[in-house]
């Protein structure tokens, strides 16, 4: 497989540095009243260091990868690396309009992330708190042509959406982050009359600069209104838009994630079974089933009820995992 470099995004925040926490107060004052406390609260931004661990496992399972790089407002971690030569901070500054920052909504910033200077043609992107479980190449995230790999799950709930009535019963019954997903399907249905409503699998995506670009071009006019918001909104849209826009268009391939069956996870795991995707919270179960299914890729999301043992449970898991300082690190921090 010879596709060409691939780099490495990351999203990431401070939720506990002070002068962030002033900024997002400020703004959330601004928008008194507009948003639910799971959407803006603070475990949708506290950091554990779970990107230290990322980069360790970036280190030990993916040690391909070209180049990475940290999107970010105004912040460093501090015990990160900076003169290493394969990681650079790049702050919202440099690829967003100045009139949207600061911005506390991921799906405006990632819009953005294709135009951090000297990106490469192939890049992975994912969130802080998402983690390589074993070894792994470039051909989970693309083909040998350099199409993306689509990873999508179906959403329990339902899996078609008939019609505009359809669509607006089943709106009123989701979160604001499914909202976001049901704003993307009704533009991907608009342009290609598929009726099929599938969610990105919560993993580490690959992405083509080239299609990235195109489809924000395809859709810029209807995605212009909900770049006004600095927090999340049942008007935004998710970047499942981009995937499934590649795999639609004929220049993705779709690959649908379904956790193992009742036999698979509770009684017996077939030699060499791994999980390809995983999600889970910050507890003790999730620990035992990536310990157990030793999945490629698997993400841990805070809880909104998440305790501080959890927090520092989950430290001693990471430093188990990928004990090992990467060169991301500075030594004895």
């Amino acid at each position: 497989m010879n596709i060409g470099p691939i780099d490495m995004v990351y999203c990431w925040c401070d939720g506990n540095d002070p002068a962030f926490q002033e900024r997002k107060n400020y703004y959330l004052q601004q928008e008194k009243g507009t948003h639910d406390s799971d959407s803006v609260g603070n475990h949708r931004f506290a950091d554990n260091e779970e990107l230290r661990y990322s980069l360790r496992s970036l280190t030990m399972y993916a040690p391909w990868i070209h180049h990475v790089y940290i999107v970010t407002d105004r912040q460093t971690p501090r015990w990160l690396n900076t003169d290493y030569e394969r990681v650079s901070i790049i702050d919202h500054s440099e690829i967003m309009p100045s009139e949207l920052i600061p911005c506390f909504e991921a799906s405006i910033i990632e819009r953005y992330i294709v135009n951090i200077p000297g990106l490469s043609e192939h890049f992975l992107y994912g969130n802080d708190d998402m983690f390589f479980g074993r070894p792994i190449g470039p051909e989970f995230f693309f083909t040998s042509e350099g199409m993306p790999v689509v990873f999508v799950k179906y959403f329990e709930k339902f899996k078609k959406i008939e019609n505009d009535s359809d669509f607006a019963k089943k709106y009123e019954l989701v979160s604001t982050w499914m909202k976001s997903n049901l704003n993307s399907w009704k533009l991907l249905y608009k342009q290609y009359k598929k009726h099929e409503f599938y969610v990105l699998a919560h993993t580490i995506d690959g992405y083509c600069k080239t299609l990235f670009q195109k489809t924000m071009a395809r859709y810029n006019e209807s995605l212009s209104d909900s770049l006004k918001f600095r927090f999340r909104d049942d008007r935004d849209f998710s970047r499942a838009l981009l995937g499934l826009d590649a795999y639609y268009s004929g220049h993705g391939v779709l690959k649908i994630i379904e956790p193992p069956s009742f036999w698979k996870k509770h009684v017996y795991k077939p030699k060499g079974y791994s999980w390809i995707c995983y999600c889970g919270s910050e507890d003790e179960k999730t620990r035992k089933q990536i310990r157990r299914f030793e999945p490629y890729v698997f993400c841990v999301n805070a809880d909104s009820h998440g305790r501080s043992e959890d927090k520092r449970a989950m430290r001693v898991f990471y430093e188990q995992l990928f004990p090992k300082i990467s060169p991301f690190e500075i030594k004895g921090r």
